[in-house]
């Protein structure tokens, strides 16, 4: 037997092989990361300051940390920013803060050594101490900051250098870090100190925020519980999306099934992505480069699964666009993966071409509904403006707004997640979904019944409600399936087809001589005793007029049939002796059984069958007429 796979599902083995090397090659290269979050939990007294505003920069304005941006800046350039370690500390606190692919160095003024031992803080501190030793420096950064430090202890009288990192990747996704969680250790001697903040932003949309002073276990503690509604709600996101494919398993139309597996895929995709973007998983597996690669894959591939509801849930003829968007979004995979490794182009600084594919197809997409709903209207056909239009249309606008705030284009105040608002609209798209997918079913289920009461009005006897010669056709055909089955198999000893062969003796006499009437309910009391003597282990249906079959299909089948047959004649003598006719019932009956490894057809098996009925059939009729002898 031939499998036939669809050019769409081709579309999605070549995806998943692309998904399949990306990943692997990313966690390959993952084992080069250099940084890694440093959890760790225990209780602390201290205070909390919010350390994010007050800053000074070297022109004398007051900034806050969290707002700024970095459009146009030079590779490596800093910037410089101070301000006073406030009084009330205890000595359990840290200055504690998050960056987002950014280098930094922490200068203090006049801070005493205090016994402070820098095996408490992050490896590559080894090298500093309060008086620079040129043997412990080594790469280009260590050598800049070596070199500003001279400077700025001749401008600001800086002779301390307590925390520094260069914010530079592995080059594994993107020559950002990623996302870190970053303390460093305060004591009661810093109080009135001046601190001085270097940043070495490596993008423009660097960030480093959420600064605080505060013991470092309870500010993990924070941004982890910060990060763990928006992370819940994606994972209910993705289970949503899971619960839509598993759905769309009972639409029998394939059509409509494939409309919403593309837009459970996008809800999935979205949602791993939003997971991802929340930097939960950058908190507590300290992998950050590694999920920031899988999070512009994830990007990548996004548009597809747009394009494929596009085709699918318009009517209005068109050229497909999935086919076009797939071969684009495996050229973009393909070019942003060979200009990062080749050191050309970040997986970052390609990014908006992703956003720019998956712009233009929604964009794309929603013009094709429009012109879709017109051209029903205009040909009398049915109009579905439903929720799916809106909604796909929320999250193309929230998508959009994401992608300014990505690119610094918008900047909105105390929002840093940078899939925030496509996260609200994809809320919405769900919503919107399943609101359609109700409506949709709750049509469907009225159509079906309507469908279904003509089915089985079309299928069932109008005389006895049994079903009918039509039915009976149907099941004929659906055995003789089975025995073609069941042939390709190894051969079951036990296993048998009965058919069984019924008429019902005496109708014409019934109706010649006590009327059509009678021999109407004589026809509807025979169906009943069938329909009861037969009903554990199948249907009877009336093929004729005074005809009726059945098909027992069971292990040792053989023995159910004489079961039934015994109830049966057990039922016609009740009916006889409650009935007080002259005319009594009579039903003869005959069966042929079919085994594995039998190589007749069906048609053959119910001649057979019909043989052995009539054989009986006369039999019966010897037995009558010696009696009347």
């Amino acid at each position: 037997m031939k499998i036939k796979f669809s050019g769409e599902r081709y579309r999605y083995y070549i995806l998943g092989f692309l998904a399949l090397g990306f990943f692997i090659t990313t966690a390959i290269f993952s084992y080069n990361t250099k940084d890694t979050n440093e959890l760790f939990f225990s209780i602390e007294d201290g205070v909390y300051i919010d350390f994010d505003e007050g800053w000074i920069d070297e022109d004398g304005n007051t900034v806050n940390i969290a707002d700024l941006t970095y459009h146009g800046h030079k590779d490596r350039e800093s910037y410089l920013f101070y301000r006073t370690i406030p009084e009330g500390l205890t000595g359990e606190e840290s200055l504690s803060f998050e960056v987002k692919h950014m280098g930094f160095c922490i200068y203090f003024d006049d801070r005493e050594y205090d016994g402070y031992d820098y095996g408490e803080t992050p490896d590559s501190l080894d090298f500093v101490t309060n008086d620079l030793d040129a043997r412990y420096v080594t790469t280009d950064f260590e050598k800049m900051i070596m070199q500003h430090y001279t400077d700025y202890y001749k401008l600001y009288g800086v002779d301390y250098i307590a925390y520094m990192a260069d914010g530079l990747g592995s080059g594994l996704g993107s020559r950002g870090a990623g996302t870190y969680l970053r303390t460093m250790q305060l004591y009661t001697s810093d109080v009135g100190d001046t601190i001085y903040l270097e940043l070495f932003p490596v993008y423009s949309n660097s960030k480093i925020c959420n600064m605080a002073i505060e013991p470092a276990s309870a500010y993990i503690r924070s941004r982890i519980m910060a990060a763990l509604p928006s992370f819940i709600v994606c994972i209910v996101i993705i289970l949503i999306g899971v619960a839509i494919i598993i759905a769309t398993k009972l639409i029998s139309d394939q059509r409509s099934g494939r409309i919403y597996e593309s837009l459970a895929a996008l809800i999935i995709l979205v949602g791993l992505w939003s997971m991802i973007e929340t930097h939960l998983l950058d908190y507590v597996l300290g992998t950050s480069e590694y999920l920031h690669t899988i999070s512009y894959f994830l990007l990548m591939s996004m548009a597809y699964p747009i394009a494929v509801f596009s085709d699918m849930v318009t009517l209005k003829p068109h050229k497909r666009i999935a086919g076009i968007v797939f071969w684009a979004t495996v050229i973009l995979i393909d070019y942003c993966t060979f200009t990062n490794y080749n050191e050309i182009f970040d997986f970052h600084e390609t990014v908006y071409l992703s956003d720019l594919l998956i712009m233009v197809t929604g964009f794309f997409v929603i013009i094709r509904i429009i012109m879709d709903q017109k051209f029903r209207k205009d040909n009398d056909l049915h109009v579905n403006t439903n929720w799916i239009d809106l909604s796909l249309a929320f999250i193309t606008f929230m998508g959009l707004i994401d992608l300014l705030r990505y690119i610094n284009i918008l900047h909105i105040k105390k929002i840093f997640d940078s899939g925030f608002f496509t996260r609200i609209g994809v809320l919405v798209f769900t919503i919107g979904m399943f609101i359609n997918l109700f409506i949709d079913t709750m049509n469907r289920n009225r159509q079906a019944d309507k469908a279904g009461a003509y089915m089985e009005m079309a299928f069932t006897d109008a005389l006895t409600g049994i079903p009918n010669r039509g039915a009976f056709l149907l099941k004929e055909s659906e055995i003789s399936d089975r025995m073609r089955e069941v042939s390709k198999r190894k051969k079951d000893v036990n296993f048998q087809i009965v058919y069984v062969a019924l008429d019902l003796n005496g109708l014409k006499i019934v109706n010649d001589t006590l009327g059509h009437a009678t021999g109407d309910d004589y026809i509807v009391a025979a169906s009943g005793i069938l329909m009861q003597a037969f009903s554990d282990y199948g249907y009877v249906y009336r093929v004729g007029g005074d005809e009726f079959a059945s098909f027992i299909v069971c292990d040792n089948a053989v023995d159910r049939y004489l079961e039934c047959i015994d109830k049966m004649c057990e039922m016609i003598r009740d009916y006889n002796e409650k009935s007080g006719r002259d005319m009594q019932m009579h039903i003869a009956y005959g069966y042929s059984v079919w085994t594995p490894g039998d190589h007749r057809d069906i048609s053959k098996v119910e001649k057979d069958g019909d043989e052995a009925m009539y054989e009986k059939k006369r039999q019966m009729k010897k037995v009558a007429a010696k009696k009347k002898s």
